[in-house]
C-alpha cells in the first residue's frame, strides 16, 4: 500500500484537511499553518473521514449524518447532493489512484464503492461486508486493484477490485448480461456490449 492513498494532505503537499465534531472542515496551509479561507460547512453531524482526490481538486468527507459529500477545494462548495448509501455513520473515505472510484466505510460494517463521475455505487452487487464491527480505515493499492480495510474487529481485509474479477462475479450472481437500460444507468456514454459471453446480450 502506498502512503499517499490516505490523502489527508493534498498531492502537492501544501494543504491539510481536517474534519471535526463541530461539523466543519478546515483546510490548513501546511507550510505556514493558518487556515485557508472559511471553514467548509454542509454536514449536520460530526465529520470522521476526509480525503483529497489524487489531483487535489476534490475533497471527500464522511460524517455521523450517514452521508458523504464531495467538495470543490477551490470554492469550498459541495459538488452536487450528498452520497447516501450507508445506514450509519461514515468513518473513512479514500479515492482510488485514478480518482474515478471513492471507497467509504462505516459503522454499519459495510464498504461502498462509488463511481465519482456518476455519483452512484459501482454495480458489484451488495456493499462489501467482511468486518463484524465498524470499518474504520481504507486504503487503495498503487494500481487500484486492491483495497485494504481496517475494522474495529481488529481485522484487516484485502479486497480484490480487479474489474475482470467483478465482471465474473456479476455474471455468476445475475445469470445474465446487463440490460441496455441498466448499462445506460451505470455506464453512461459507453457503448453497450455483453460482458458475460456465455449469455446473450440484454434487451
Amino acid at each position: 500500500m502506498e502512503k499517499s492513498s490516505l490523502r489527508l494532505v493534498s498531492a502537492d503537499g501544501k494543504t491539510l484537511a481536517s474534519g471535526s465534531v463541530d461539523t466543519t472542515i478546515i483546510l490548513w496551509d501546511v507550510e505556514t499553518h493558518p487556515p485557508i479561507g472559511q471553514p467548509v460547512t454542509g454536514h449536520s453531524n460530526s465529520i470522521w473521514g476526509v480525503a483529497f482526490s489524487p489531483d487535489g481538486g476534490t475533497l471527500a468527507s464522511g460524517s455521523f449524518d450517514h452521508t458523504i459529500i464531495l467538495w470543490d477545494v477551490q470554492s469550498g462548495q459541495a459538488l452536487g447532493q450528498p452520497l447516501r448509501g450507508h445506514t450509519d455513520q461514515v468513518n473513512s473515505v479514500a479515492f482510488s489512484p485514478d480518482g474515478e472510484t471513492l471507497a467509504s466505510g462505516g459503522l454499519d460494517n459495510s464498504i461502498i464503492l462509488w463511481d465519482v463521475q456518476n455519483r452512484l455505487p459501482i454495480p458489484i452487487g451488495e456493499p462489501l461486508h467482511g468486518h463484524s464491527i465498524s470499518v474504520m480505515s481504507l486504503a487503495f493499492s498503487s494500481d487500484g486493484k486492491t483495497l485494504a480495510s481496517g475494522g474495529a474487529d481488529k481485522k484487516i481485509i484485502l479486497w480484490n477490485l480487479d474489474p475482470q474479477f467483478w465482471i465474473q462475479k456479476i455474471c455468476q450472481r445475475a445469470g445474465r448480461n446487463f440490460t441496455r437500460a441498466e448499462w445506460s444507468q451505470y455506464f453512461p456514454g459507453e457503448d453497450y456490449h455483453a460482458t458475460c459471453q456465455q449469455w446473450p446480450a440484454g434487451q
